[in-house]
């Protein structure tokens, strides 16, 4: 998943299946279900492709996102959350979740 912001500006780096010197970016919104293409500029480098663009994103929508190359085929596809938040608070799988039991003294009887 990539976290992009509402800036106009963005780049998404990732790895392709294979390296294409023109794409095409779809980005579908998944809570209208409505397609648009976004118009990148490709940079290859060491096996990573970079599109840079300039995204219309909505703060707090998802997004799936499709590259594909001239011929069609699909190279890469990943999902996208909007966010403008910069504070992110660090999740702790074990806050105010952990409870000991003291109500019994670990006795079993063997019969």
């Amino acid at each position: 998943m990539k976290i992009l912001t509402t800036s106009s500006i963005q780049t998404i780096k990732f790895i392709p299946r294979e390296s294409a010197s023109s794409v095409t970016l779809t980005l579908i919104n998944k809570n209208t279900r409505t397609p648009f293409t976004v118009s990148v500029g490709v940079v290859n480098s060491d096996g990573y492709m970079s599109l840079t663009g300039s995204f219309s994103l909505v703060e707090g929508t998802n997004y799936s996102m499709e590259v594909t190359n001239s011929s069609g085929d699909v190279i890469y596809r990943d999902t996208i959350f909007c966010t403008d938040q910069t504070d992110y608070d660090k999740f702790d799988v074990h806050k105010d979740e952990y409870v000991t039991e003291n109500t019994f003294d670990n006795e079993f009887i063997v019969l």
